[in-house]
């Protein structure tokens, strides 16, 4: 099960760009794109950085004005989806 503490990182094969706050992921093994949106971007930077779903979120909290458990259940959600479509790893520990 899929927690704040659980350890991601991205995929080797995803390829990303940002567009003004939008960003645009490519998985280049199924060549599907992928679209975040600016809360989405601000995590995919995170992780991207090296910082774990945890860290992020704190500093999501002090970002953004959001209700904490509603971005908890959103960034979960959030790194579900991009687990199941390989655009991120859980790290084994």
């Amino acid at each position: 099960m899929l927690t704040l503490d659980t350890a991601l990182h991205i995929s080797a094969n995803v390829i990303f760009t940002v567009v003004g706050q939008d960003a645009f992921l490519l998985n280049t093994q199924t060549n599907k794109y992928y679209a975040l949106e600016e809360v989405g971007v601000r995590l995919w930077e995170l992780l991207n950085e090296g910082r774990g779903l945890r860290e992020s979120y704190q500093l999501l909290l002090s970002e953004y004005e959001v209700d904490p458990p509603q971005l908890e259940s959103d960034l979960l959600e959030l790194a579900s989806t991009l687990m199941e479509n390989g655009l991120v790893e859980v790290i084994e520990e």
